[in-house]
């Protein structure tokens, strides 16, 4: 469930309880409610830890069991407050989620010192409450995973549109070397046979022959070079295509000059991005992605930065390993950065051609957290654009 939507929905419920008992409640009883709201807050926070967030569902368990003994015999709506705190365990484990609103369901019975049927309706609104945000929970999931698989898939598409193009123009330049050059290499050669061999008007034909050959033949040669030369890449078709793709979050896509002519640099740039998208649909929390490719200097610059959590410590995942890899396999530069609250940024440097894999312990990455050391949270690779 949208977190937004959760807090609206739980502050305006916690208001009616509010309001409906004002007259003939307590200072403890006020206190209990002030309590309740403010872990609420704070637990439906979208930048809020896991942990944290199950720490403040606890207080929030104990603020709305003590409001409910402060006044044990003149409950109200209270207990609705247990409903709430039922439905922020959407993200629980069922077995853990049951033990969780069985005991709160025991302790609303112990302090109205009855289990009626109006406790176990209680139970039973809890349990629906729990059921419809862990269903909604795991379809925002399904949803995060649909859409990092179909980001793969089109970036894996544009990858295979550049292969079969270099490829099929490879395939002909050699069909066009390797049948009409040498046929034309042999025809050559016979003709300058045949104007040793005759004389007079025949001899200055077959001369004229030979001419026309050889310009052909340097003119087969000057196609076959150019169709083995690389074609520059327009990355702009598949990162548009990625970003169509991708609801949230808005990938917002800037885009300077991005012909690339080495195939095995776009595909590194295709791939990092990928990556990049892909964490950040999964991990980050972030509503926007803002991605920026620009050639200058002879060089690609690929610069990512979102609005998500972020992290103090950053984490080298699968992902960004992946990244710093396929950089430096380019002779390419990786730098990170991140700090809690602040999102996470990715900055890739690319060189305009393939120049051999960088040494061992090169300085082909560099690591600017909001804390110290290169690594990701459990989970995901810094919960950030890139994994």
């Amino acid at each position: 469930m949208d977190g937004r939507n959760l807090i609206l929905i739980g502050i305006a419920t916690w208001a009616v309880i509010l309001f409906t008992s004002i007259g003939s409640r307590g200072p403890l009883w006020f206190v209990c409610m002030l309590v309740f709201v403010a872990a609420f807050v704070l637990a439906t926070y979208r930048d809020c830890p896991a942990t944290r967030r199950r720490v403040l569902a606890a207080l929030q368990t104990l603020a709305a069991l003590g409001a409910m003994a402060a006044v044990p015999h003149g409950l109200k709506m209270e207990p609705v407050l247990l409903v709430i705190v039922a439905g922020e365990l959407g993200g629980l484990e069922i077995l853990p989620a049951f033990v969780w609103i069985g005991a709160q369901t025991a302790a609303l019975a112990w302090i109205a010192r009855q289990f009626d049927s109006v406790i176990v309706s209680f139970a039973a609104f809890q349990l629906f409450a729990y059921f419809a945000v862990r269903i909604a929970h795991r379809e925002a999931l399904a949803r995060q995973a649909l859409a990092a698989a179909h980001a793969e898939l089109e970036v894996t598409a544009g990858l295979l549109d550049i292969s079969s193009r270099t490829e099929e123009r490879l395939r002909i330049a050699r069909d066009l070397h390797d049948l009409l050059g040498h046929h034309l290499t042999a025809l050559s050669l016979n003709l300058e046979v045949a104007s040793h061999l005759a004389g007079g008007e025949a001899k200055e034909s077959i001369e004229q022959s030979q001419a026309i050959t050889k310009e052909l033949l340097g003119d087969v040669r000057a196609v076959v070079s150019r169709l083995r030369a690389d074609e520059p890449v327009d990355l702009a078709k598949a990162l548009h295509k990625l970003r169509d793709s991708i609801a949230t979050p808005a990938l917002h896509i800037d885009l300077e000059n991005v012909a690339v002519s080495d195939p095995a640099v776009a595909q590194v740039a295709l791939r990092a991005v990928q990556e990049i998208v892909t964490n950040a649909v999964r991990h980050s929390g972030a509503r926007n992605l803002w991605l920026r490719l620009s050639s200058s200097d002879h060089t690609l610059d690929v610069d990512a930065r979102d609005d998500g959590a972020g992290t103090d410590r950053i984490e080298f995942g699968n992902g960004l390993r992946g990244i710093r890899e396929r950089v430096e396999q380019v002779h390419g530069r990786l730098e990170v950065s991140s700090m809690r609250g602040r999102g996470f940024s990715v900055h890739i440097r690319l060189p305009p051609g393939n120049a051999g894999v960088a040494p061992a312990g090169s300085d082909a990455s560099r690591v600017r957290p909001g804390g110290e050391d290169a690594a990701a949270p459990a989970g995901g690779d810094a919960g950030a654009p890139s994994s």
